[in-house]
Formats: structure tokens, sequence, C-alpha cells
């Protein structure tokens, strides 16, 4: 209804209802209303003949009570659609639910916008509450640690010593092949005599100990009677002395890769190897028994020099050992002698004790030494701990790594004597194999007689 009587044409309605009522009102005028005469009906003023007509025929209560409904009606109709819906409705409380409405809306927006922008304050305070976590978690985990850095010092030269060690135990097997094969520029190429007369020389002048057999080697050693420099006394039997001359020192002064002339550590070495391995070098052969036969026969020289190269194999493989463990002690890379000659003398140890130990530069195994064993006698070690997690795993990771070196070392370790058990084993069943050789070889000898 408020919207139809918001229509332009509200003000014909209200003109059509009031025709209605003043139609209604003549009607019941003419029905229940005898008429005294024409002019009163057929006056201009229709209310006023109703009145006039009705103050003639009803008592004056009945007619002022029709007058004042009649007053009233039309009243209420002028008040509902001209004030009420005009000035009242359409020209205050319409605009002010308008402007309500609006004020509301506004209202709302700001109050989502307020919401909106409370989330983007917590947003941006998380935000920045993590990068300033990742921030503190960074400089906590990342933060250098010397204890960290000291294992990277360590192996400075680590790899680089060990590399040099293995082409070490490469020229000392070729030399010592060469040496039993009986080689151009060896001590044996004349045979076993030619070798013991160059390594007795050697012998008297420099690791004759003429208190050695109840003094009377003084009869052999003439040369080295005292009294003797303590560098002539470091050197007596050092070519047998393996604790001396190799399993006590970290370092031996080793070096075949360097050339020149060698070193007193580098002859100590090879003297040990000839008495240990090939201590008597075998019969040099005529060139003439080892020429080919026209029939293609196999000759008893060309026998004998096939089981010669056999020991001489199997004889390597035993040697290969001794040549691993002094390629580890000899001498490496200058990378890390600095800081191990530092470290050690942290530890306590004399500086004279440490330059007998490590020598000019730390051997492979000397480096392992303090990577291994060393690195955790030290109370500073411990104290060390006392710092970032992150730090402490990857120190922890770093020890797992060397633990992982030694294991290859370990492997290494494990083939060598593998390979040393083999051979072993094959010395150990050579006779029984040959008797049974023997025995098919006497088998087949009866058996070629009896057909016969």
């Amino acid at each position: 209804m408020i919207k139809f009587f918001k229509k332009k044409n509200k003000y014909k309605v209200l003109k059509i209802m009031l025709i209605i009522a003043l139609f209604v009102s003549t009607i019941t005028t003419v029905l229940f209303v005898t008429p005294k005469s024409a002019n009163a009906i057929c006056c201009r003023n229709c209310c006023t003949c109703i009145v006039e007509t009705l103050s003639e025929d009803f008592p004056d209560w009945i007619v002022t009570a029709i007058e004042i409904n009649i007053y009233m009606w039309i009243k209420l109709l002028i008040h509902q659609f001209l004030w009420f819906d005009t000035v009242y409705w359409e020209q205050n409380v319409l605009p002010a639910f308008m402007m309500m409405g609006n004020q509301f809306a506004a209202v709302g927006t700001m109050q989502v916008m307020i919401i909106g922008q409370f989330i983007d304050a917590k947003e941006q305070l998380e935000t920045q509450r993590l990068l300033q976590e990742l921030n503190a978690r960074a400089s906590k985990e990342y933060h250098p640690s010397l204890g960290m850095c000291e294992f990277g010092t360590r192996v400075t030269s680590l790899a680089s010593s060990e590399r040099k060690g293995e082409a070490n135990a490469l020229i000392l097997s070729e030399r010592s092949s060469d040496r039993l094969l009986g080689n151009a520029n060896t001590g044996a190429q004349g045979g076993s005599k030619d070798d013991i007369e160059i390594r007795l020389n050697q012998f008297q002048k420099e690791y004759c100990d003429i208190f050695d057999s109840g003094s009377s080697l003084r009869f052999l050693c003439p040369a080295l009677t005292p009294p003797l420099t303590a560098a002539v006394k470091s050197r007596l039997n050092k070519d047998i002395d393996y604790q001396k001359t190799i399993q006590d020192p970290w370092t031996i002064g080793f070096d075949l890769t360097a050339g020149g002339t060698p070193s007193d550590d580098d002859e100590e070495i090879i003297a040990m190897a000839n008495n240990l391995y090939g201590y008597d070098t075998f019969i040099r052969s005529d060139y003439e028994a080892l020429t080919n036969k026209p029939s293609n026969a196999v000759s008893t020289a060309q026998q004998a020099y096939l089981d010669m190269r056999a020991v001489v194999a199997k004889t390597k493989v035993a040697e290969n050992s001794f040549n691993a463990l002094v390629a580890m002690k000899g001498e490496g890379t200058s990378g890390s002698r600095t800081f191990i000659d530092a470290y050690l003398q942290e530890l306590g140890m004399p500086s004279s004790e440490i330059n007998q130990f490590l020598g000019t530069n730390p051997s492979y195994n000397a480096q392992m030494e303090v990577l291994t064993k060393k690195a955790y006698q030290t109370p500073i070690f411990y104290t060390n701990l006392y710092d970032k997690p992150a730090n402490v795993a990857r120190k922890g990771v770093a020890i797992q790594a060397i633990g992982l070196m030694q294991k290859f070392d370990l492997l290494k370790s494990y083939l060598r004597t593998e390979a040393s058990l083999s051979v072993l084993l094959e010395i150990s069943i050579l006779q029984l194999q040959r008797e049974v050789e023997d025995n098919i070889r006497a088998f087949d000898k009866n058996r070629a007689t009896l057909k016969e």
C-alpha cells in the first residue's frame, strides 16, 4: 500500500475516495430520510443539504454524530494522504530512514575495513615475528665455530699426503721387482754375490753396532769405533730395527718422488726392505740357457725362471703390506704442519719431540693420528661442545667422516691381509699339490708300461 500511495496518482485516488464517501452518505440520506423539498436535495452544497435534511427528520444529537463522523472521516483521509504520506513520510521519515541506511552501510563498511586492518596487522606482525625467528635461528645455526674450523685445518693436506704415499709405495714395489729380477742399475744386477757385497759395505759404514755379538763386530766395522756422534748412533741397526725405523715415528723422512740424492731415511727403509724380502737374490741365468729351442720345448732353465718369477710374485704380495705402512708414514705435504705443531704444543709435547715425530712434512699417518686420537685428548675439545646445537651436530658429522676414512684404511688393510693369507694357503698346499701331480704322472707311466 505504501508503495502504491507513493505514486504520482495518489491525489486522484484521494478525490475518488472522498467522492465515494459523499456518495455513500447521500445514498444513506435518500434511503432513510424523506426529503422535505426538492431544493434541499438539489442544492449545490451536498453536505449542507444532507445536514439540513437530517436536521429536519432526526434529533439533533444524531445529526451531530453523523456530522462529526463525516468530518472525522474526511479529516482522517486528508491527514493520511496529504500530511502523513507527503509531509511526515516523504519529507521527514523516509529521508531519515534513507540517511540512517546510508549511515549503517557506512558504519558497517568502516567496521569491515577495521576488521581487515586488524587482520592485515596480525599477518604483518606474524610475518615480522617469523622473519625475526628465522634471523635469530640463522644467526644461531650459521655462526662459525672455531672448533669446527679446526677440523678443516687438520685435513688441509691429508688427501695430497695420501696420494704421495701411494706413489712412494709404487716406487718401492718397482724397485724391489727390479732388484729381485736383476735389472740394470740395481745392486743385485750381477747376482746374489754382488748384492751381498753392496749390502755388507753399507752395513759396515752406517748400521753396524760394534757392541753386538759380544763386541766382536769391532773387527767387522773398524770405521765405527767410539766415540760416535749422536747422528751416527741414531742410525745403528736401523736396517733391522723395525720399532725405531718405522713403528715409533709418526713421519719418516722417506720420499722417493722428490728425486735427487737419497736421504738417510730412504737408505734405511730400502736396507730394511732388502733384509726382510729377498735377502738372498737369485742366481742370474745365462741368456743362452733361456733361448727358445727350435722344437719349442720348455727347457729346464726356462722352467726354473718361471718358478723364480712365481716366488717373486709371492714375495711381492708379502712386501706389499710393508710398502703400504712405509707409504702412510712417509713424508706428506706441508699444508697442515704449522697447525699440527701448535696443536701438539698445546697438549704439552716438547718441541724437540714434535720435530722428531712429525718431521718436516707430516705424513698421512701423523695427520690421522691427530684427527682420530690427539684431537680428543684435550679438554678444550669438550668445552667447545658447549656450543650452538647446529655446530655440535656439524662436529658430529665431521667425526663420522673421519671414522669413515679410518674404515677405508681398515678395508685396505683387510684386503692386504686377505691377499697374504691366500698366498700362504697356496704355499701350504703346494707340497700336497706336487705329491698329487707326482702320483698322476707315476700312474700314467705305469699304465703306458703295461700297455707295452
